[in-house]
């Protein structure tokens, strides 16, 4: 064996190792999502036969389909915080985009993003301007606890709601005393102030 191969060779790995680590694991992706997927979605993987037609998927075939047709689809990856990718894309793999595309414009509305049902590249850069996941991601949560309430089958698929409420962030307790200090009643916040 050639030494200076072999130390080319572990300097390449190392180098390889250094970049992944630096530019890959610093945003969302769905290898790290992928897991939490497949225990909500159960024994056909999450695959809506009426779309994506009548057979039985296996595992790789259906997360081929929820990595290409949704986290590719709506910039998974450019996502810098993985919660953030997580709680909007699992709700457009569950829910789908909605009529007139309202589970896309609830998104939107929280981020402060022009609501028009279509993500962008800039709408994912304003969500990553959010100095806290937990001020996307809670919203959002709540958004999708409202939405399975009015779905007709909301009384016998009570999965939904655990599936949304799996993503909340808890506040930290001096966060969560802070705001307590302005609350009048149980539904009423007073803004902070200045």
């Amino acid at each position: 064996m050639n030494p200076k191969k072999v130390i080319f060779a572990l300097l390449a790995i190392t180098c390889l190792s250094f970049i992944s680590v630096i530019f890959i694991n610093n945003g969302a992706s769905f290898n790290k999502y992928a897991p939490k997927l497949l225990r909500f979605e159960g024994d056909g993987y999450g695959i809506h036969k009426p779309i994506w037609g009548d057979k039985m998927f296996t595992k790789e075939e259906a997360l081929y389909i929820h990595r290409h047709y949704y986290w590719n689809r709506y910039y998974g990856n450019n996502f810098k915080e993985q919660t953030v990718a997580e709680v909007f894309i699992d709700h457009l793999i569950n829910a789908g985009e909605g009529r007139d595309k309202r589970n896309i414009k609830a998104f939107e509305k929280i981020i402060g993003a022009e609501e028009n049902g279509v993500i962008s590249l800039d709408d994912v850069e304003l969500a990553n301007s959010f100095m806290k996941a937990e001020d996307i991601v809670n919203p959002y949560v709540d958004y999708r606890l409202r939405y399975y309430r009015t779905r007709k089958d909301a009384k016998k698929n009570k999965g939904w709601f655990k599936r949304a409420k799996s993503f909340y962030i808890e506040k930290k307790p001096e966060l969560q005393e802070a705001e307590e200090e302005n609350v009048i009643e149980d539904y009423i916040v007073l803004p902070k102030a200045k």
